[in-house]
């Protein structure tokens, strides 16, 4: 008795563990909250300056796409906060069909395809900023590697998927038709 006392203390301590995870998800929305004030204020900041005239249209440019930037930074933040959250503790938050996450593979997925768009706008605020020397190449094949892994994982993962999806129904057909020939040798 004693030992299974212990079992089902030690099973309630790591049932409960799962919510530290809150701690980790909070801190996550705070720098999710702090980038995004942060992208507002600066983005509020550069109009002001454009519209005194002390800034280019190409330094304008520039620096709303880096805003741009720090605002998807920020989404995956958030992403990830929304995916702890919803693998841990609580998967019923009503969210987009997009946004909902359900298994550690749709939090991977989610991540890669947002870190993918984020890469391309970084690269975009590099190009449009860019003054003329042979970094803009460095980091075009930096963002250009890490972008086409990501897109082989992506495209990797929707394909395991689409086979677990196919055999999942061939086992479901498969069952249905023992069930059927149940019914028919009973009849």
């Amino acid at each position: 008795m004693a030992g299974r006392g212990t079992r089902s203390g030690v099973q309630r301590l790591v049932g409960f563990s799962r919510y530290f995870i809150v701690i980790d998800v909070i801190g996550l929305f705070a720098a999710f909250m702090a980038l995004m004030i942060s992208s507002v204020w600066a983005t509020f900041v550069v109009i002001v300056h454009a519209i005194a005239g002390d800034v280019t249209q190409k330094e304008l440019v520039g620096k709303l796409v880096q805003q741009a930037d720090t605002a998807l930074l920020a989404t995956v933040l958030y992403v990830i906060a929304l995916g702890l959250y919803s693998l841990f503790v609580d998967d019923d938050i009503p969210m987009p069909a997009w946004l909902q996450i359900h298994h550690l593979d749709d939090l991977k997925q989610l991540l890669a395809a947002v870190v993918v768009v984020v890469l391309g706008v970084l690269f975009l605020g590099f190009a449009l900023t860019w003054t003329g020397g042979p970094e803009l190449l460095t980091v075009g094949l930096a963002c250009g590697a890490v972008i086409a892994a990501l897109s082989f994982f992506l495209w990797q993962s929707a394909h395991e998927k689409g086979h677990r999806a196919l055999n999942a129904a061939a086992a479901a057909h498969q069952a249905a038709g023992d069930h059927g020939d149940d019914a028919a040798g009973d009849a």
